[in-house]
């Protein structure tokens, strides 16, 4: 039997040495690409930035360095007064606290009304639930300054204007997605479920508390948005406190800076940088539940 052998050829070298060289020059060329995607990313990444970082920058400078670093983030000299400025003179301390406390206040509330409501949209089908959906499909879209004035004339009537009663009910007025949301989420639960509730004798608020747990991306999903729009809302409590500046959020009370001639721009950094604190915090602590509340409201699951 005769055994086949390969023979070693300087062509086989010449080849091999080839495509050696072949590799090599790939891999430096992707690595110059990969260098160069990393610098354009990397300056994207910063102009992006950049006017996140610059408040924050601004608020501990002095107003005469303001004017004059231009562009520049990094302070000359750090200061702390403009701080004590917002936190005192301004009563961000006082706003801080009102904002804090109407935003969990209306987002409670919009909760538990959003959950009952879709709920009841989800279990139960009786004369005009199908136009009750679609009207409230239709207010997700109705702009916020449409109904700021009927929303006015109520609190009027009900005589609650300049009230923090009166902030936290319309704080708490967009209840039109959330609805949705727990509409959906309880149409999908397995009708089983429910018939296993009402063979215990189950009345409807005891199958509510056992089918509201299984909604939790939903909860998360809706306190989430509802929180961070209530804390960004400008429009609603300024109305509502036109006389008492005391009831202001912080929002409202950024307009302490500006003049009818001057702005106290080092001041207003100070203040924004203390307004956005809180939701960073909020963030940092609960971003695993806020991750998996939006992926749970996309897949419903």
């Amino acid at each position: 039997m005769m055994r086949e052998t390969s023979q070693f050829t300087p062509s086989n070298l010449t080849n091999s040495s080839t495509s050696g060289a072949g590799t090599v020059h790939f891999s430096n060329r992707f690595n110059r690409i990969n260098l160069i995607t990393s610098v354009i990313l990397g300056l994207i990444a910063l102009v992006w930035i950049y006017p996140v970082l610059w408040p924050v920058f601004a608020s501990f400078k002095t107003p005469d360095d303001m004017f004059k670093s231009g562009w520049w983030l990094w302070p000359k000299v750090w200061t702390l007064d403009n701080y004590v400025r917002a936190w005192v003179n301004a009563k961000f301390s006082l706003y801080l606290f009102n904002t804090i406390f109407y935003c969990t206040v209306s987002t409670a509330l919009t909760m538990m009304v959003s959950a009952t409501t879709g709920y009841v949209l989800a279990r139960y089908k009786f004369p005009g639930s199908r136009l009750l959906t679609l009207l409230i499909m239709g207010f997700v879209f109705l702009p916020m300054a449409s109904s700021i004035l009927p929303l006015f004339e109520l609190m009027q009537f009900l005589n609650l204007l300049n009230s923090p009663a009166a902030i936290i009910l319309a704080l708490a007025g967009g209840l039109g997605l959330p609805t949705l949301l727990f509409q959906g989420y309880f149409r999908n639960i397995p009708q089983d479920l429910y018939d296993a509730a009402i063979i215990d004798g189950a009345n409807f608020i005891q199958q509510f508390r056992l089918a509201l747990p299984l909604a939790r991306p939903i909860i998360a999903t809706t306190v989430i948005f509802t929180f961070n729009s209530a804390w960004q809302d400008f429009f609603t409590p300024l109305i509502f406190t036109f006389s008492r500046p005391e009831l202001r959020t912080v929002s409202v009370g950024l307009r302490a800076f500006i003049g009818q001639y001057t702005v106290d721009i080092s001041g207003f950094a100070a203040a924004e940088t203390i307004s956005v604190i809180p939701i960073i915090i909020v963030f940092f602590f609960f971003q695993k539940q806020i991750v998996s509340g939006l992926a749970g409201a996309v897949t419903g699951q």
